[in-house]
């Protein structure tokens, strides 16, 4: 008697809808990503942006790479930023804020207070994505604040100045606090964010933390 096996390679192929993968990995994902300077935020970024790689290409220093999901991040590991907007001007997608948006732009639902507003938001035609085109008054690339960990030389009684010797804006100060050695202090107005002391730290120390 003949029998019939039937091989892995004999099964019928599973469509997945690509929208309903990246539903479920936006799901699961929980840590912040440093997006390109100015993008509106994760949520609007990761709907709108095509992954077309033209801002990759087009920064001058090497520091926008691709996520696990095939999206453009900042690795400041691997220099520093110098505001050229480069990214944002070959970028074809509504993915920035704006401070020269002008309110009539928005929907009438969404146009209830003064806001900064992306100026292309009129092409995104999903009103929860539309919505979150919208966020209060930001003056920095980043919704967040320059950080300084317990991995930090100087805070560990071992000199360096590694950060404060990179850093063009002198955001960074050094202070005699409890020891004989100086640790970093950081005046967040003079901080750009520039990341330039985050990739000189020897212990990688200096974090952008997210603001919530």
């Amino acid at each position: 008697m003949f029998s019939f096996k039937r091989n892995k390679s004999d099964k019928p192929e599973r469509l997945v809808d690509p929208a309903r993968r990246r539903l479920f990995k936006g799901r699961v994902k929980t840590e912040s990503v440093l997006r390109l300077p100015w993008a509106i935020n994760d949520k609007a970024f990761t709907e709108s942006c095509t992954q077309c790689g033209d801002c990759i290409d087009a920064c001058e220093t090497n520091i926008i790479v691709k996520d696990e999901f095939g999206f453009p991040k900042v690795d400041f590991t691997l220099g520093e930023c110098t505001f050229c907007d480069l990214c944002i001007t070959h970028c074809q997608q509504p993915l920035f804020v704006s401070s020269f948006a002008q309110q009539e732009s928005l929907p009438a639902q969404l146009n209830s207070q003064p806001q900064h507003i992306n100026p292309l938001v009129t092409r995104i035609h999903d009103p929860q994505i539309a919505s979150t085109a919208i966020e209060p008054h930001r003056d920095k690339p980043w919704p967040a604040t320059l950080e300084i960990t317990d991995k930090c030389l100087a805070k560990n009684n071992i000199y360096c100045q590694s950060c404060r010797d990179e850093c063009e804006p002198n955001a960074i100060k050094f202070v005699y606090l409890n020891s004989s050695i100086p640790e970093p202090t950081i005046n967040e107005t003079d901080c750009t964010q520039c990341g330039a002391c985050i990739s000189i730290c020897p212990q990688e120390s200096l974090v952008l933390d997210f603001n919530v």
